[in-house]
């Protein structure tokens, strides 16, 4: 397994999602997959207020108390739109402070380790999200934070305000990013990666955390089983021809390392130097997560990586 410290404290280079903890994946299943995910070499567990509506906290917070793993870095999310109300922007104040507080009590803590903004709000001045969160790391609620689904823009409109006035800024940014050329998406905030993306994080050396970094199990799912095995869903954002050009050679890759394609992608993924990439990794099951896993080692050359993603790196 490879590791960073940039988020403040010793990161596996592969990240576990929670996502479906307590909303299809039962309590005992979430405890065994994160038993597993540490026992392979990872210390990183990434979660938020919205998933199960704060169950997934619950469960990781417990998992913790009980495993006693306090070397575990845990991020979690907050400030997510209100979808009740035609995804009003969150980002007050007492939004934020809400969403925090919540999340302190489900994950029994009184600090956060790495805390994420679960989505931007660009009316908002960034000085004034700059200032909230600098207030929350002095009162010791949260360590660190970053950038969740904020445009490359942004981050560095409120890096350069937070360094004019000596104030912490975001040291990661969590985006959608995969080797898929994806159709597109109906929600509304999402920020998927692309070259022009790219380009910032690689001048700023922006450490980049990668959900639905499997594109929805798109490339192992036909890999494994052909096109019976996808979702409506996953055929219709992903099922392209240059996307079946893409699988091919991902299996080619898969052969060249000996691995599946599922690890091949975490292993491209933690095969990014600068920045650093971070692959979020979920599934239903030990088998998957074990499965994913198996790329934490593979190092995969550049120019196999700007072909999986077709970007120039």
């Amino acid at each position: 397994m490879k590791y960073s410290d940039c988020f403040g404290k010793k990161s596996s280079r592969i990240v576990l999602g929670t996502a479906y903890f307590g909303d299809g994946i039962a309590e005992v299943d979430a405890f065994l997959m994160m038993d597993s995910f540490c026992a392979l070499g990872g210390t990183h567990i990434d979660t938020a207020r919205l998933y199960a509506d704060g169950k997934a906290e619950e469960i990781v917070g417990r998992w913790r108390k009980s495993r006693k793993a306090d070397n575990i870095l845990i991020s979690s999310k907050g400030a997510y739109y209100d979808p009740n109300m035609g995804e009003r922007p969150r980002l007050s104040e007492s939004d934020v402070r809400q969403d925090l507080e919540k999340s302190l009590r489900a994950l029994d803590t009184e600090c956060i380790d790495f805390y994420w903004l679960h989505r931007d709000d660009e009316t908002k001045p960034v000085g004034e999200i700059i200032e909230l969160l600098n207030k929350l790391v002095i009162e010791g609620k949260i360590k660190k934070f970053g950038a969740s689904n904020w445009r490359a823009k942004r981050i560095s409109e409120a890096n350069v305000y937070a360094q004019k006035a000596g104030l912490m800024g975001f040291s990661a940014s969590q985006i959608r990013f995969n080797p898929a050329a994806s159709c597109g998406d109906e929600r509304l905030g999402l920020v998927n990666m692309d070259e022009a993306e790219f380009a910032f994080y690689k001048q700023r050396n922006m450490p980049v955390v990668a959900y639905s970094s499997q594109a929805k199990g798109f490339f192992s799912k036909m890999a494994e089983l052909g096109e019976s095995a996808l979702s409506e869903k996953a055929r219709k954002r992903y099922l392209t021809e240059e996307n079946l050009i893409r699988l091919e050679i991902m299996k080619k890759l898969s052969q060249k390392y000996g691995t599946s394609v599922a690890a091949i992608i975490c292993g491209a993924f933690c095969s990014f130097c600068e920045p650093e990439v971070f692959p979020v990794i979920g599934g239903s099951n030990v088998h998957q997560i074990e499965d994913s896993m198996g790329g934490a080692n593979v190092t995969i050359e550049k120019r196999e990586l700007e072909d999986m993603f077709q970007m120039k790196l």
